[in-house]
């Protein structure tokens, strides 16, 4: 199955104007455009560098592997793959034959130098720029996609709050976060969670009544770790400055195997909570916390080690 919308894969491959501009180096900020040509192979859109790997734009591609194109008048958040294989390249060279038939480029598009720099253009919706941790202003059309998944997910934790066994509840968490949860791990409503589907689930969790996830930057609990009540733990963030204020800024948590955190303790973005580690109760951890140690205070520092 196509990643493209037909419709869409079908006026960029018919156009001539596609331009790409892959992030530059801090992963936020686009590179100049360039223009390039483009075609469509069973429902794949690719790419070519005529300089080949040398080229500047084919290396940002692969070094960051997202960015931006513009073509037929549209313009997508993308992402990059590099491309080997003699057939699939056969294939591609095929495909810029037809499209570009007496040009004078033809032959340097087609050359070896260029197959070594084919680059694959897959789309990229609004969950893959949060997860990537990037930021995403809050009128950004693609929080359309957002909304529908909110609404979703509060139909199910609307179920999932209303459950009566630690097995019905187990399902619905599952398909909240879009993944089977293992029996070993425990979930006590009321659990509350904005969207889901960036949330991962280890074996032999338990997490503890009136916890609050918020999970489009990414929430990962590993195996064996316990979260205590009204425990918060967010993934998304905003700017301090006013200007950019409302863009969403997502940061992923992670909370490694056989960590604790205490009751009403809050784990902000862009957090790692260390192996074996304990956040004491009404804690809010703004950084990191490393392995085998204790973290308590607002905000949270290392009191003690394991």
């Amino acid at each position: 199955m196509s990643p493209w919308p037909e419709d869409e894969l079908s006026e960029i491959a018919k156009s001539d104007d596609l331009h790409i501009a892959p992030f530059r180096e801090d992963g936020e900020t686009y590179g100049t455009p360039t223009r390039i040509w483009s075609v469509a192979v069973e429902g794949d859109l690719y790419v070519r560098a005529s300089n080949g790997q040398d080229s500047s734009w084919y290396q940002a591609a692969v070094r960051e592997n997202a960015g931006r194109i513009e073509a037929a008048g549209m313009t997508k958040e993308v992402s990059f793959e590099s491309v080997e294989g003699e057939a699939l390249n056969d294939r591609i060279d095929e495909a810029y034959r037809a499209k570009y038939e007496g040009s004078q480029y033809l032959d340097a598009m087609i050359s070896e130098r260029a197959r070594a720099a084919t680059v694959r253009v897959l789309p990229r919706d609004i969950f893959d720029q949060l997860k990537a941790g990037e930021p995403v202003p809050l009128d950004d059309p693609g929080y359309q996609k957002v909304s529908e998944e909110v609404d979703r997910t509060i139909g199910l934790t609307r179920k999932l709050n209303a459950a009566t066994d630690v097995d019905e509840i187990r399902h619905y968490v599952g398909k909240i976060i879009g993944e089977e949860v293992d029996e070993s791990t425990t979930i006590f409503p009321p659990f509350h969670i904005n969207v889901g589907n960036h949330t991962s689930l280890g074996r032999n969790v338990f997490i503890n009544h009136a916890c609050s996830f918020l999970d489009l930057g990414g929430i990962t609990i590993e195996d064996e770790v316990m979260i205590s009540s009204r425990v918060t733990i967010t993934s998304e963030g905003h700017p301090v400055d006013v200007d950019r204020r409302k863009t969403m800024v997502p940061g992923e948590v992670v909370v490694e195997r056989n960590a604790w955190i205490g009751a009403s303790a809050t784990i902000l973005p862009d957090v790692t909570i260390g192996e074996n580690s304990v956040v004491a109760a009404g804690a809010v951890v703004t950084k990191d916390v490393p392995a085998n140690t204790v973290v308590a205070g607002v905000p949270a520092e290392v009191v003690r080690e394991l």
